[in-house]
């Protein structure tokens, strides 16, 4: 009597779902389009801001050069790059198939038609660039409600309010609304307590993960990371959620100050218990405690900019936008791409030196508030282009191909 073969397990949702897939690879999963979009146009417009700074160019018409700079990096950099994580995380959220084909290529063309109506000059032809955000929460919640994974629905709830933030930036522009930089200081403060959210979730997560891998070759066990969502966490959050808010509305007054370096502390403290020394020799994930110790130093700097006259606030805002959310971004996107591309989840030597350059670029710009301003403002301008120049040449070919 011969003996029956047991039957081959069924393939996963995850691979029947790639093997349907029959469009370009370039659409396939949204962190192709978007990480790309996010990288080349962190080139570009800061290449564009410098170019106005030095005084080679002149801004487009209905803005001056701060304000498209600060309007770009918020709302065109980091928006591309929020976008493509949170498009790419829902599916593993919901279970549902991923946002692809022509309706992701819809998409990012929606975000790139924002970038050339800003860069247009063209007072309201530039209301375009308000479309993206909405349609990418519609998007989101639509996804986590099919799902029905209400627990992240915050997610689709805090895109909204940075959609809000940039529509008040027109607002202002326009005139309609009362001047005063609320509207990116509102889109700042909610995409930095976006990133304490997800990177108070994934930093400690990625570390356990590392460490329980290495402690199956070693006879003693490593002390791991606290696991989010504690009362340390939600304490913190709430302290920079407080902080961030009166900062919107009151960017001057010395109770902000007070409470940005509280936040600072609390942020500092969630990040101590997440034992990132363990992993220093580890790029790939050491980058996001570094990022998260941006967060931290970051809100302190903002609070010690307001509470002494020694340090401005236009140039301590700087640790938050390229310590804390340039490099999260960085490190965000490289793993995302390396996960979902099937590769090894290392960084090698031209990723390792490209968080190398974020985080110089760091440091240039803050000290440029403190002597040779404009030597130290082009450094820290060129070291970002390089980092992110670097980035495309080695993240590029990579949106192109299949999945392995």
């Amino acid at each position: 009597m011969t003996k029956q073969k047991s039957p081959e397990p069924a393939p996963s949702a995850s691979i029947l779902a790639r093997r349907e897939y029959s469009g370009p690879a370039f659409l396939s999963g949204a962190f192709r389009p978007f990480f790309l979009g996010a990288s080349v146009w962190a080139v570009v417009a800061i290449a564009y801001w410098l170019a106005q700074y030095n005084g080679l160019m002149s801004a487009p018409e209905a803005l001056s050069g701060r304000d498209w700079h600060i309007h770009e990096m918020i709302f065109g950099f980091a928006s591309a790059a929020l976008g493509g994580f949170i498009l790419t995380a829902v599916p593993n959220w919901t279970g549902r198939l991923p946002v692809r084909g022509w309706p992701l290529g819809g998409l990012a063309l929606l975000w790139l038609l924002g970038r050339l109506a800003m860069l247009s000059g063209h007072p309201v032809l530039m209301l375009v660039d308000i479309l993206f955000l909405f349609v990418l929460a519609a998007v989101v919640a639509r996804e986590i409600i099919g799902g029905r994974n209400k627990r992240n629905l915050v997610v689709a709830g805090m895109i909204t309010l940075i959609a809000l933030a940039n529509l008040w930036t027109h607002l202002e522009r326009l005139e309609i609304a009362a001047q005063g930089g609320y509207g990116w200081r509102f889109g700042v403060a909610v995409l930095l307590s976006l990133l304490g959210l997800i990177g108070g979730r994934v930093t400690p997560s990625f570390t356990r993960n590392l460490l329980a891998k290495q402690n199956l070759a070693h006879l003693e066990a490593p002390k791991m990371p606290a696991k989010p969502g504690g009362k340390i966490d939600k304490l913190a959050m709430l302290v920079s959620a407080l902080a961030l808010l009166i900062w919107v509305f009151l960017p001057e007054h010395k109770t902000t100050g007070i409470l940005l370096i509280g936040a600072g502390i609390g942020h500092g403290v969630r990040l101590s218990r997440w034992q990132g020394l363990q992993v220093r020799g580890q790029a790939i994930i050491i980058v996001l405690h570094v990022a998260y110790t941006w967060l931290a130093l970051g809100f302190g700097i903002m609070g010690l900019s307001i509470v002494w006259d020694g340090l401005l606030a236009a140039d301590a805002i700087h640790g938050l936008s390229i310590g804390a959310v340039g490099i999260m971004i960085a490190a965000m996107m490289s793993r995302a791409s390396f996960g979902h591309s099937g590769l090894p989840m290392r960084a090698g030597i031209a990723l390792s030196l490209v968080y190398f350059l974020i985080g110089a670029a760091v440091f240039l710009r803050l000290a440029a508030g403190f002597w040779h301003t404009q030597i130290m403002v082009n450094l820290a301008g060129l070291a970002w282009i390089a980092g992110f120049a670097l980035f495309v040449a080695v993240f590029m070919p990579l949106y192109f191909k299949k999945r392995r």
